[in-house]
């Protein structure tokens, strides 16, 4: 099954919504733009956020490493998955991972020639150290949450050409919409869907909109039973 994850929540009553309509993860940014969560906020979130629904955090690395102001609120929730932004190598995956997180680095896909962007991070043949991989549109002001997408078809020609051979599970990203999530897993043939601004109510960032993130998660379930049919 295709797991969702929609991004940028900001309030309690989103992330209960998200889950209720049926996301796997929501994601609280620490890194910047509109979508900012402080520590006391993301806390709340936590706090109310129910069973069998896994927060991630986006956090931009210091010197390869989580800021000690998050370390503490990390800890206390047990939030263990982490979209990490920034400056790191390989090494710096490695030690997250052996501190008990689970790095998901960020690829911002300007081309078709983004898999080789990764290739430092794991060993050829070797297991990653990233739990997962999210592939997101390039932007030079942001680093997410822009509203827009790549070409899915480019990560369909990569893992034809074998260049995506020993890479973590694809969490696709940008772009998405409940009007075209289907056609993006269709293409792409992602482990995971992430969505923001795609479900958010028209013109306010960060304030989800039920009935899309409800349409959204339909949609994609919907295709992925087709393609596994």
């Amino acid at each position: 099954m295709v797991r969702v994850k929609i991004c940028g929540i900001t309030s309690v009553e989103d992330a209960l919504t998200a889950a209720e309509a049926g996301a796997d993860a929501i994601g609280l940014n620490f890194v910047s733009g509109p979508r900012q969560m402080t520590p006391a906020a993301a806390e709340a979130i936590l706090r109310s956020l129910p069973a069998m629904v896994t927060p991630v955090a986006l956090v931009r690395l210091q010197g390869g490493a989580v800021p000690d102001e998050l370390l503490e609120l990390l800890g206390q929730f047990w939030v263990s998955h982490i979209q990490i932004y920034g400056d790191f190598e390989s090494q710096n995956l490695d030690i997250l991972r052996r501190d008990g997180f689970r790095p998901i680095p960020v690829v911002s896909v300007r081309d078709r020639g983004f898999a080789d962007q990764a290739a430092a991070w794991w060993p050829k043949g070797g297991e990653p150290s990233a739990a997962a991989v999210v592939l997101d549109a390039y932007d030079p002001d942001r680093p997410g949450g822009t509203g827009s997408h790549f070409r899915w078809e480019w990560v369909s020609a990569a893992r034809q050409a074998g260049r995506l051979d020993g890479w973590p599970p694809i969490v696709l990203a940008g772009g998405l919409r409940p009007e075209n999530v289907a056609e993006a897993i269709r293409v792409a043939r992602p482990y995971a869907v992430d969505v923001s601004s795609g479900v958010e109510v028209e013109g306010v960032p960060g304030r989800k909109d039920p009935l899309k993130m409800q349409a959204f998660v339909r949609a994609a379930r919907a295709e992925f039973g087709q393609f596994q049919a």
